[in-house]
């Protein structure tokens, strides 16, 4: 592997070294450029134009002073000593080689000054003084007029005194703009503290590379899942002039410490094959023994300072990565927990139980993005697993499939009990050879489906719409959902044996409602989830008000038709992913997964709003002339956990709106404690 050398660093620029000199008094009185040989005759122009340029609005190199010019450089350089000249217009003008280092260019040109004797050339005079322009601009030196002999003299000192000037001014100036650099990174890393977005974080850091660092070539590279790698971006460069190999550079990331290296022209060219360039500084992107990617400095030999302030910045972004990498994995995942509940709420609402198959399916499906799959279920009588819902595959071959139990894979997932995840069928040892010719696929997940320890069938997922293969990660999140899920399937089964698969056991007849038998269920899944996951949801207890005396003066028959629109009403103001429950009588209870009080309070003022715009036969003949709702809420945690602690404080805020006059809602509070509930039977 290749290293920098102290001789190849660049201790400072072109620009640091011109402000060093303009400000010794030696070549004050001069205007000065810097020239290379590899700059060619162009650069050359320019660098002439600078020193001569600014003594009048008029005057232009020709192309007999440029050969001047060039003879009097050759003449520099061959000889390594000083060559001082005077142009046809009196300009004194002196060439001064610079020590031979690879940061420095080849010499100081200097001129702007006349010659002590000379005169100014009258035509020139003329022409500006027609047109109205001075002479002479007064940004250039030529208040001093110097003899040849002094402009020799002041030359060949300001060449002996070169190579001191350079090892202190020059350091001086490097080590002050590497204490600006410093205070700039440390101003970026509060920046990039303030991210709230990886683009964000990553667009400070480009910015720097080039503003501050003056970098002329990077790469970001940016790791993706897995292994799998991209150029997130390129400066300077086109991104369609080389590629990326992303196996060599992810192991290159394993065989090394982890701490910026410098890579040799071979090295580049295996990990970016096509990419012209000899040499570039290689900057990790790790965190917590994590590779997140690398910041590649392309054509540039950074001084050993400048190396470790990039260091420090890109430290600090991987840092800034990781932790906004964090924090959107636990987004995802709230985001994840809230889909899944609204899936599992879904999933109850089902009607029948191939409906119910299917359904399972296709949100498995949905969840890993799985383009084909199928439920199976044990027929423990035959032993064999049969396919009740399919995707991919027409209904007529699915239900002519099956698989002995112990065989194929879906046999062997269903008698070991642990799922199965392949990335490839035709190399994975698991699979069994007779049956590879069946399968199309390349990548799936095949896990069994178990209740109380009892197996019940096997899931089976292939093929990510994507193209990538199934990881870990998918694995664990589907068991999650069957997890629920089977639940369900289990449910169903002994429902339909007692053939009461029509949900009679867990719905309130009347209002077609879950009843409490399911609500309490219901609960304790809500606790176990809150519980694990840190999550927050409520729970709603809304009451009819006066509705004894609406029984009353209407009859029982108009009592239970007010109920069905009662619960109708709040079943189609909830939100899909709400549970709504009959609690008893005219009570209703409305459990709200993953919501806050704030959110909890636009559901329940909903449900109010609609019940007290509704018409209901005989209500006028009430206490408020119409028939309404009052409300209570309450939150867990904050406001109990467990399931009787979070009823009584609902119940709590109940009791507290009816006292308060009815047809509103209230939310709990602590100093509702020690109040006496009423029946609300009224």
């Amino acid at each position: 592997m290749a290293h920098t050398t102290t001789s190849s660093i660049k201790l400072v620029d072109s620009r640091d070294l011109l402000e060093m000199l303009r400000q010794h008094p030696l070549s004050a009185p001069f205007n000065l450029a810097l020239y290379s040989e590899e700059q060619g005759r162009g650069g050359l122009l320019a660098a002439i134009q600078t020193i001569c340029a600014p003594l009048s609005g008029e005057l232009h190199c020709t192309a007999e002073c440029c050969r001047a010019w060039e003879d009097g450089i050759s003449q520099a350089m061959l000889t390594n000593q000083p060559v001082t000249q005077s142009c046809a217009q009196g300009f004194i003008c002196f060439i001064v080689p610079l020590p031979e280092r690879s940061d420095l260019p080849d010499c100081l040109l200097g001129g702007g000054v006349f010659e002590q004797s000379a005169t100014v050339n009258r035509n020139l005079e003329r022409k500006n003084h027609h047109e109205g322009k001075p002479l002479l601009l007064e940004s250039g030196n030529t208040s001093q007029r110097l003899s040849l002999s002094e402009a020799e003299s002041m030359a060949d000192e300001l060449s002996r005194s070169l190579p001191r000037l350079l090892d202190q001014q020059l350091h001086s100036l490097s080590l002050a703009r590497t204490t600006k650099r410093l205070e700039a990174v440390q101003s970026l890393a509060r920046d990039l503290a303030d991210c709230t977005e990886s683009e964000q974080a990553i667009a400070i850091v480009s910015e720097a590379l080039v503003v501050l660092f003056n970098l002329p070539k990077v790469l970001i590279v940016l790791q993706q899942s897995g292994l799998s790698m991209t150029v997130h971006s390129t400066l300077g460069l086109d991104p369609e002039s080389f590629q990326l190999d992303q196996k060599h550079l992810a192991a290159h990331f394993d065989n090394t410490s982890g701490h910026p290296e410098v890579l040799s022209g071979g090295e580049l060219k295996i990990f970016f094959p096509g990419l012209e360039t000899q040499t570039a500084h290689l900057f990790p992107l790790k965190e917590n023994n994590r590779y997140l990617g690398a910041i590649v400095v392309l054509d540039i030999n950074l001084h050993s300072r400048d190396q470790a302030l990039i260091e420090l910045l890109v430290n600090r972004l991987a840092t800034r990565l990781e932790s906004l990498k964090t924090a959107e994995g636990r987004q995802l995942e709230r985001q994840f927990s809230t889909r899944m509940v609204a899936m599992i709420s879904e999933l109850s609402l089902v009607g029948t139980r191939h409906d119910l198959y299917q359904k399972i399916l296709e949100m498995s499906s949905e969840l890993l993005t799985a383009t084909s799959g199928s439920l199976m279920l044990l027929h423990e009588t035959e032993g064999t697993l049969k396919i009740e819902a399919a995707k991919g595959m027409t209904s007529s071959l699915a239900k002519t499939m099956s698989v002995a139990y112990g065989e194929g894979i879906a046999g062997q997932v269903a008698k070991s009990g642990f799922p199965m995840l392949v990335n490839d069928i035709e190399r994975d040892t698991r699979v069994a050879t007779k049956n590879r010719p069946r399968f199309k696929t390349k990548s799936f997940v095949s896990l069994p489906l178990e209740a109380n320890d009892r197996l019940i069938g096997v899931l089976n997922l292939a093929d990510k719409e994507n193209g990538r293969n199934f990881t870990e990660a998918d694995l664990n999140l589907i068991r999650t959902f069957t997890g629920h899920a089977v639940r369900m399937i289990d449910r169903a089964a002994i429902l339909e044996k007692a053939g009461k698969f029509e949900q009679l056991a867990i719905t309130d007849p009347l209002t077609g409602l879950y009843n409490r038998r399911f609500l309490e269920d219901r609960l304790q899944e809500e606790f176990s989830r809150g519980e694990r996951q840190q999550q927050n949801f409520c729970i709603i207890l809304a009451d009819l008000d006066n509705f004894k005396i609406y029984n009353d003066l209407c009859g029982h028959l108009a009592g239970d038709n007010a109920l069905r629109k009662t619960a109708e009403i709040i079943r189609r103001s909830a939100r899909e992913m709400d549970v709504v429950n009959r609690y008893g009588g005219e009570e209703f209870c409305l459990i709200l997964p993953g919501t806050s009080k704030k959110e909890s309070v636009f559901v329940g003022e909903r449900i109010r709003r609609a019940i007290e715009a509704e018409s209901f036969p005989g209500e006028s003949h009430l206490p408020l002339g119409r028939l309404t709702i009052s409300i209570g809420i309450a939150t867990f945690p904050a406001d109990g956990v467990t399931t009787n602690e979070l009823i009584h404080a609902a119940d709590l805020a109940l009791y507290s709106a009816k006292q308060s006059g009815r047809n509103r809602l209230v939310l709990y509070e602590a100093n509702m404690e020690g109040q006496t509930l009423l029946s609300h039977q009224d």
